[in-house]
């Protein structure tokens, strides 16, 4: 009748976790050889694991990675590339988001760009971090959305909330002046408070002739190079690849 009452207390207390493990672990008979502060000190651990590991299921949710759940256990290493492991393996550590530092993956498509970023950002949210993604095209969308609504102001601020924005297909369409305007405001909002990662098929050096207001377009590609790490992808499309 205690044991019943202890885990009802439990569950009302939402150490649903901890319950579930204390009626399992008692069933196997875990706490026979643990001492009192073991035994709760193991309860309390698979509490915390729980919780942690629900948490980092919703920031991966609102991180609106793609369905192919990039990690870089899985990431293909190939000096025709242009990356080795010790390139990826520095993201690991929280040194570069502790610095607001930027990253850039410039490629031809299909050379793992997204893919890279996504792996990154998994890492980001592991390490506490909350990331956003979002196509460049749909970042003007949601933008233009919430000005008519109103609500422009809050949209930045709520993408200010994430350490960690990852802007998919940089350029891949045109942008208007006011699209420039608007990605200046995304921009200098975060620019030494926070990261982004780009992904791009453009090298860096013609990002200038493709904005169309040349003062903005310096500010802009200032915000995004200054002090960012750089990746230049080659190689053959890793989807020709996995379908041969």
């Amino acid at each position: 009748m205690l044991l019943e009452q202890t885990i009802a207390k439990m569950g009302t207390m939402r150490l649903t976790s901890m319950a579930n493990s204390f009626k399992e672990r008692l069933s196997r008979g875990d706490h026979n050889d643990l001492s009192v502060e073991e035994f709760v000190g193991l309860l309390i651990d698979d509490e915390f694991s729980a919780r942690q590991n629900r948490r980092l299921s919703r920031m991966i949710g609102k991180a609106d990675f793609k369905p192919e759940n990039a990690c870089i256990e899985n990431i293909i290493y190939n000096p025709t590339r242009g990356f080795q492991k010790k390139d990826i393996m520095q993201f690991t550590q929280t040194t570069w988001l502790n610095n607001c530092q930027n990253i850039i993956f410039v490629g031809p498509t299909g050379t793992g760009k997204t893919y890279l970023s996504e792996t990154i950002g998994l890492q980001a949210c592991k390490m506490g971090f909350p990331v956003k993604k979002i196509r460049l095209t749909r970042l003007f969308e949601e933008i233009r959305s919430h000005r008519g609504a109103g609500l422009y102001l809050k949209f930045v601020e709520k993408l200010n909330k994430f350490k960690v924005l990852i802007i998919d297909d940089f350029l891949m369409a045109n942008v208007t002046n006011q699209d420039l305007t608007e990605l200046m405001d995304v921009l200098e909002d975060r620019n030494m408070r926070s990261s982004i990662i780009i992904t791009t098929q453009y090298p860096i050096n013609k990002w200038h002739s493709l904005l169309p207001d040349p003062t903005v377009a310096d500010a802009i590609c200032d915000r995004l190079k200054h002090g960012s790490i750089i990746f230049n992808l080659k190689g053959e499309s890793m989807r020709k690849k996995y379908k041969k």
